[in-house]
């Protein structure tokens, strides 16, 4: 980082822009290789030569012409379309080159931020981990020896390790609020169709949203709306225009209601430990307090239909629209659809159109392109029928009206970001296996799959920091294969890691939404990433 640029946030851009301390220029050459020496966080980082004539371009602007994010380092998901970069959404045998951008992606560029590249992901965005993809793990901003998050990993780790100010995210069932939460940054969703979607490969394309990591609920509101002039006409099939125009102002305005899940549903025991729990559950308790004090009353709520409508995304068939995005190339043929034609002949069924379309999809065992893990997840969208597809449809409609009884009575909901952090060996225990289990990433998911479902917009903000010494006998006796894998990853045993909660809200209240975030984000009084939070990031290289 240049001396002139000590944190990467658009005001202090603008202002070392401004006052000739720096230049897009100058700032390229000092990124650059900080971002090539990060490891796994980018699937394509852009040429050097490359990013310096685009800040030449823009030093040739005339000041009066130069965009909002003029010089503004960023960085784009890799399932998100750049032009002229290739897209592989962590898939090698899926990648290809767009020759244009995603709408979103070039309204940005057009009001002057440079692209520095693609950053890493959960293969085809299915996971909140971001441990499933070919191209390695990025780091956890705070402990390289925890998860990342995911499936936007790379995007949230840049900017949790202050490297970038600002990348897109894409979240379909929380990949844009989960890696905020344990890179200690802002992720911002917004109400579906309210950005573009035109450029991005879907992981459910109705319920896809385009995203921001951002290091503050500031500069998030601020790129969230030059996001929303990026416009792909026709394109734009689940664009939607919004019934509340509001705009971003900070602080709620106004006295409001909010609610939290039950002590049912805030499950934090897991493999961190009762030391780890008890940390978690009195940060969220805090959180609950600050809300309080920035003009929230607490309204009691029936949390069940929100955890019921997150259970359908991935244990119904809308988990089918997983393969319905990617057909054209999942049915393309390989490997296992040999041996599948092989067993229908050997067993005397005709080879009609439907069930070889049943067949592909429950072929995807076989298929080497995708992880075992990808490969698992959506296979299972051949245990279901057209007729399920509707019962499933029936049951969230009951499900949404349950819900918004329960919003009726409130304004908005306040939920941790995640339940708790896990170690990479943590997840690979159950996920790097001949038949993979997802038990810990669905658990992440509790309090993020049902958004999206339920049409509502939320926002993921820094609210604690979480410390926990494995050294200590009390904090080892109800975790003794963390403190065991940490003694023997070389590192200290003492962890500090932050603690994100995500506040949600009914579709279109979003700059609403932003404003009660930035109201408990300055009453936390906690910046972005391991600086922002007062530690220093652990870098254990594991072998």
């Amino acid at each position: 980082m240049t001396a002139s640029v000590p944190a990467l946030d658009l005001k202090a851009i603008a202002a070392a822009y401004a006052s000739g301390a720096t230049s897009p220029s100058q700032l390229v050459q000092a990124l650059h290789p900080q971002l090539a020496a990060a490891p796994a966080m980018f699937i394509h980082l852009a040429p050097l030569q490359q990013l310096l004539e685009r800040a030449a371009a823009l030093e040739a602007q005339p000041e009066g012409s130069r965009g909002a994010l003029w010089g503004v380092p960023f960085a784009t998901k890799d399932n998100v379309d750049v032009a002229g970069m290739p897209t592989t959404a962590a898939c090698p045998a899926f990648s290809y080159v767009p020759e244009k951008s995603a709408a979103a992606v070039q309204a940005l560029e057009d009001a002057g931020g440079i692209n520095f590249g693609k950053t890493n992901l959960d293969q085809f965005a299915s996971g909140l981990v971001g441990t499933r993809t070919p191209y390695g793990t990025a780091r956890n901003a705070f402990d390289s020896r925890f998860i990342p998050g995911g499936s936007s990993s790379g995007s949230a780790a840049a900017v949790g390790a202050g490297l970038l100010c600002f990348a897109l995210g894409t979240d379909t069932a929380g990949s844009g609020r989960v890696p905020a939460g344990y890179n200690g940054c802002v992720g911002l969703k917004g109400t579906l169709g309210k950005i573009s979607t035109a450029g991005v490969v879907p992981a459910c394309a109705s319920l896809d949203c385009l995203t921001v990591f951002a290091r503050s609920v500031d500069d998030g509101a601020a790129i969230m709306a030059v996001m929303e002039r990026g416009d792909a006409g026709p394109a734009d099939v689940w664009r939607r225009s919004s019934p509340l125009p509001l705009t971003y102002s900070p602080g709620p305005g106004a006295p409001f209601r909010f609610g939290v899940p039950g002590p049912e549903f805030l499950e934090w025991t897991g493999p961190g430990g009762n030391a780890m729990a008890t940390a978690s559950a009195a940060a969220f308790a805090a959180a609950v307090e600050r809300l309080q004090g920035c003009g929230g009353s607490l309204v009691p709520i029936d949390f069940s239909p929100f955890a019921q409508a997150a259970a359908l995304l991935y244990q119904s068939s809308f988990v089918a629209e997983r393969y319905s995005g990617l057909r054209a190339f999942l049915d393309q043929p390989h490997a296992a659809d040999a041996k599948g034609a092989q067993a229908l002949a050997a067993a005397g069924v005709a080879a009609d159109p439907a069930a070889a379309a049943l067949l592909q999809q429950r072929s995807l065992a076989g298929d080497a392109r995708l992880m075992p893990v990808t490969r698992a997840i959506i296979a299972g969208a051949g245990k279901f029928t057209a007729t399920d597809a509707f019962d499933d449809k029936a049951r969230l409609a009951v499900l949404a009206a349950a819900a918004r009884h329960q919003l009726a009575s409130i304004d908005c909901l306040l939920v941790p970001t995640a339940l708790e952090h896990y170690l990479l060996q943590e997840i690979a225990d159950t996920e790097d296996q001949e038949a993979p289990s997802w038990p810990l990433n669905a658990k992440n998911g509790r309090f993020t799959n049902f958004v999206n479902l339920l049409d509502m917009c939320g926002i993921a903000v820094p609210s604690g920091l979480l410390t926990v010494d494995y050294a200590a006998p009390e904090a080892a006796a109800s975790a003794q294969q963390r403190a065991q894998r940490l003694a023997a990853s070389g590192g200290p045993l003492a962890v500090a890691l932050p603690f994100g909660v995500t506040l949600l809200a009914p579709a279109w209240h979003d700059e609403w939404l932003w404003g009660v975030a930035a109201a408990m984000e300055q009453a936390a009084g906690l910046g972005c990433g391991p600086a922002g939070h007062g530690v220093e990031p652990v870098v254990v290289v594991q072998a």
